[in-house]
């Protein structure tokens, strides 16, 4: 599935949703225009000074002691101007970099929130894409546009002004050309953006691309299929050159008619200082003050224009974020994201599902219709049932991955709505039905759950999943590297690496989705009376097609279809 569209984006100053998930940017903004009015009044200072030692030497053939004071304020305004431009960098590098840490831990928080089932209809290259290199895009906008666009919104404003004191016609000329920067970047910043937003679908649906790709590559080796494979990553990537060469002729062509502009509105100020100057209706010094404040009117306008091209892919992947960040989280979840960490504790009553309902947008019928289950603590349960029928569905749900339309979920008592998500999934320990490992050591692993386990603990629950001899082969033993997806294992000893996961972390409650699917029967056989000690007390539901793994279960419910009976089951 496709990622969805960005947002389509406006050229503006400040975000406003951004600037309200980031406090403190729009002071940012303020400082960055604070530092343009500054640096304008130190840019007319700096002229004036330089203009009244020219006009000083050259026709009254000043000495050198009678200017000094005038060229000390051209040292100091040139000194004044590079510390506040020095400042302003700092300002906004600062806030580029906290607003950057701020969204990618947002946007992790909130997919984890989400949870699998949101995750499904997504594509994980394109999201890790948005969360990388889109977020560093980010970067550009804040640490070098956002200063230029509030210097180009100020400092034309005021030298304008200035020059409209000294010389009417020489702000006429100037305002005119000035006129037409906007309605320039208007045009071209619309363009850009469009096309920024097409690149980066086409970047985002690469990176998906390629992950499939090599996830799936020895499935495609397998059918002699991986030219495929290859032709699909080579036409996605000609449609990224393409999609990026118009994107850098749009860019091109932006510089270019600003170039002109400016470059026509200085010539043309000073045809008209010239004449002026020629025909006795100005004076040298005024002149040459305005001539050399004009190229500062059109300058900041230019690097606007030019630091906006920079920082498109940037805006591009912070509206995809803004986008996922707007997807609603599931009720009782913390506004941001799923809330601290909640220690595990020991179960305060009975697990209770009532009259729960779950219907997907892909299906065309419910997956769970009116479903019920009691378990009081310590009780097993197997979920049978043959594919389809909702078992996985029933374990989602009581995860709060997916958020019933219908029913209540509750656990002594309290209902899942009266709890946070990371509260409610503190109850729960989990073994999915295609577990992930980490690229991380096999003890980074196990202690996913169990942050805090030593070693010991370690090595006996891996004896006890039948890993002992995995173990001893291990030459780095609990720090041995497990590679991607525990790649240097076998199916079913990473299988069991996650059971073992599952069984360290103290949640009392013990989810299984199909614990057996990439066991043989003899190694089943073999585990099943060494698990009991790590389940003595602590309630389990194993989803199976087939009630196995476990030496004994209580009650075992079928799941013939969309419906269960409703049952109540005690240890």
């Amino acid at each position: 599935m496709s990622a969805p569209p960005p947002r389509p984006s406006r050229p503006r100053l400040v975000d406003p949703e951004l600037a309200a998930r980031v406090p403190g940017l729009r002071r940012v903004a303020v400082v960055s225009l604070t530092v343009g009015a500054l640096s304008a009044v130190l840019v007319v200072v700096q002229a004036v000074a330089l203009a009244h030692v020219v006009s000083r030497s050259l026709l009254q053939h000043a000495p050198l002691g009678a200017v000094v004071p005038a060229i000390v304020v051209v040292g100091l305004a040139v000194l004044a101007r590079a510390a506040l431009h020095g400042a302003g960098d700092l300002s906004a590098h600062g806030a580029a970099a906290r607003v950057v840490a701020r969204l990618r831990g947002q946007l992790l928080r909130h997919a984890l929130t989400l949870g699998p089932a949101w995750l499904a209809g997504e594509r994980p290259g394109e999201l890790s894409l948005t969360a990388t290199r889109g977020l560093r895009s980010l970067h550009t906008y804040f640490a070098r546009y956002l200063p230029q666009a509030a210097a180009a919104a100020v400092i034309p404003a005021v030298l304008l002004v200035w020059v409209a004191t000294q010389d009417w016609l020489s702000f006429a000329v100037a305002i005119a050309l000035v006129i037409a920067v906007p309605l320039t970047m208007v045009y071209f910043g619309r363009e850009a953006t469009r096309r920024s937003e097409r690149q980066w679908r086409r970047l985002g649906s690469l990176a998906g691309r390629f992950l499939q790709l090599i996830d799936g590559l020895p499935t495609l080796r397998a059918f002699v299929r991986e030219a495929q494979g290859r032709r699909e990553v080579a036409a996605a990537t000609e449609g990224v050159r393409t999609a990026t060469m118009r994107t850098l002729r749009v860019a091109f062509l932006s510089a270019l008619a600003m170039d002109m502009i400016a470059g026509f509105g200085v010539g043309f100020v000073a045809m008209v200082l010239g004449l002026r100057l020629l025909w006795g209706e100005l004076s040298l010094q005024t002149a040459m003050a305005v001539l050399l404040v004009a190229p500062e009117i059109f300058i900041p306008l230019r690097r606007a224009g030019a630091e906006f091209h920079a920082s498109t892919e940037g805006q591009a992947a912070a509206a995809r974020v803004l986008e996922v960040l707007g997807t609603p989280m599931p009720s009782g979840t913390a506004p941001d994201g799923s809330g601290p960490p909640v220690p595990a504790r020991p179960a305060v009553g009975t697990l209770a599902m009532d009259a729960v309902r779950v219907e997907y947008e892909h299906r065309g019928r419910p997956a769970l219709v009116s479903f019920s289950l009691q378990v009081d603590p310590g009780a097993r349960v197997a979920l049978t049932g043959p594919s389809g029928s909702g078992k996985s569905t029933v374990l989602s749900t009581l995860l709060r991955f997916v958020e019933p339309d219908a029913g209540t979920l509750s656990i002594g008592g309290r209902t899942s709505a009266e709890q946070t998500a990371a509260e409610w999934r503190s109850h729960f320990s989990w073994l999915p039905q295609r577990p992930h490992l980490f690229n991380a050591t096999m003890a980074d692993n196990l202690r996913l759950g169990a942050p805090d386990a030593p070693d010991d603990d370690l090595l006996a629950v891996l004896g006890a999943v039948g890993l002992s001899e995995l173990m001893a082969n291990l030459a780095g033993g609990l720090q041995t590297p497990l590679g991607h997806d525990g790649l240097t294992l076998s199916s079913g000893e990473r299988q069991r690496v996650a059971l073992a996961r599952a069984l360290l972390c103290p949640a009392p409650i013990l989810l299984l989705d199909e614990p057996t699917a990439s066991l043989d029967p003899p190694t089943v056989t073999r585990l099943a009376p060494a698990l009991e000690p790590w389940l003595g007390g602590r309630t389990v539901v194993v989803a199976a097609h087939e009630p196995v793994l476990l030496p004994r279960f209580d009650t075992v419910v079928a799941l013939p279809g969309a419906a269960a009976v409703p049952l109540a089951v005690s240890p």
